[in-house]
């Protein structure tokens, strides 16, 4: 940061003058220590809900860092992405010795605003900057760059109100994620609910798609980006409940065309059967023609069902119940393409009773619909205010008494 911007009261600062290595191990006092990783999203949470109780980590903890509460941690070789936490919620927790390990000095900073810094855009640029000059060919960021990252800190004070303020948005977040969830809840027990009222069977899904169109995951090797290409789905797309065209990678035409019979068009479903499994999107005209991957599978439903009913069906309590048990047990998560045409899907035998579900999800789709417009003002607010309060755009008035 140029001196002359610096804001009135601010100083510019190295991360290694604000915080210290840590490098403590577990030893033999293993029992009740708390394996953590760190997430993209979320920070840092214990490995066995991260991967689904799936044991990623050696049996022996001995090497593994300590992370003490108020300290952080960061995957080496991921930092790039986001990957760093501040532990605040356990008594005894550690993480892969591969992980770089620090505190900051609480006379200089405060740890909730330095984790705001550390998540923040600017500090992404850094990583990346520090990452393409690294001579480790994995990309690792290590402690020695880390340090030398440097940026303008507000004084004490002015820390802590910055950081309450954020907080104060995360809390709005969290409480319209709650309410969302709630809906999505709610939505997924109204197909099990109208299920009961009517008569019903169930049939394996390869019986409930267009005959000409079979069950088939995509493109294996889609080689490199290519601009003018041809866009695929990847699992990594369909975290929310739309796909973002301009977030599509693109393949060749021709890698395309030796996958053709996975090419959506409107109205197919894509399910995803590695990672996140059991995820189910409708493809909307916008992206008919784009191509799938490995971790994806196209589902063309049949015209014998009610339009919509299938998207419905496989997110439903059952189905998703079927797509659980299915990876349980399975070292990565994944499933294979005849466990997905063999899944049971709940099919109402009068047509009208499917249209009746139909039109119930998209009414509560709907009002799942207003609270994830309500998350993403709060998120694009959060935004703006990080950057402007971080950067010392917008001061925030401290009291004295602070």
């Amino acid at each position: 940061m140029r001196e002359q911007a610096m804001p009135t009261g601010w100083r510019l600062v190295s991360l290694g003058d604000i915080t210290i290595e840590r490098s403590e191990r577990v030893g033999s006092s293993t029992q009740g220590v708390t394996v953590l990783s760190s997430t993209k999203h979320h920070g840092l949470v214990p490995s066995n809900d991260y991967f689904k109780n799936r044991v990623v980590y050696s049996d022996d903890l001995s090497s593994y860092k300590i992370v003490r509460k108020g300290w952080f941690a960061y995957a080496t070789n991921h930092l790039t992405e986001g990957s760093i936490g501040l532990q605040t919620e356990h008594e005894n927790a550690c993480v892969s010795p591969i992980y770089t390990v620090f505190s900051c000095r609480g006379d200089m900073v405060d740890e909730a605003y330095l984790y705001r810094f550390v998540k923040s855009v600017q500090a992404m640029n850094a990583y990346a900057t520090h990452d393409q000059a690294s001579v480790d060919r994995r990309g690792a960021v290590r402690y020695r760059d880390f340090s030398k990252i440097q940026f303008a800190l507000p004084p004490l004070k002015e820390q802590r109100r910055i950081a309450e303020i954020l907080d104060s948005i995360d809390r709005q977040i969290s409480d319209a994620h709650s309410v969302s969830l709630k809906q999505r809840s709610a939505a997924t027990e109204l197909v099990t609910e109208a299920l009961i009222q009517v008569p019903h069977r169930d049939i394996p899904l390869r019986e409930c798609v267009r005959p000409d169109v079979p069950i088939g995951y995509g493109i294996v090797q889609a080689g490199p980006n290519v601009d003018d290409g041809v866009p695929y789905i990847r699992t990594g797309d369909m975290s929310g409940d739309r796909i973002d065209p301009s977030s599509l990678l693109r393949t060749t035409p021709e890698i395309s065309e030796s996958y053709a019979r996975t090419r959506v068009v409107a109205d197919d479903l894509v399910v995803t059967i590695r990672a996140t499994v059991g995820k189910v999107l409708a493809i909307p005209p916008e992206l008919e023609g784009v191509n799938l991957t490995r971790g994806t599978a196209r589902v063309a439903p049949s015209e014998d069902l009610a339009q919509g009913y299938l998207l419905w069906a496989l997110r439903s309590r059952r189905a998703q119940a079927q797509f659980a048990a299915a990876v349980k047990g399975t070292t990565f998560s994944e499933i294979t393409l005849d466990q997905l045409r063999d899944l049971l899907v709940p099919v109402p035998y009068r047509r009208t009773d499917q249209e009746n579900i139909v039109r119930l999800m998209k009414a509560a789709n709907r009002r799942a619909a207003t609270e994830q417009a309500v998350i993403l003002k709060l998120q694009a607010l959060k935004r703006a205010l990080v950057d402007d309060l971080l950067t010392g755009r917008v001061r925030v008035p401290v009291s004295a008494d602070r």
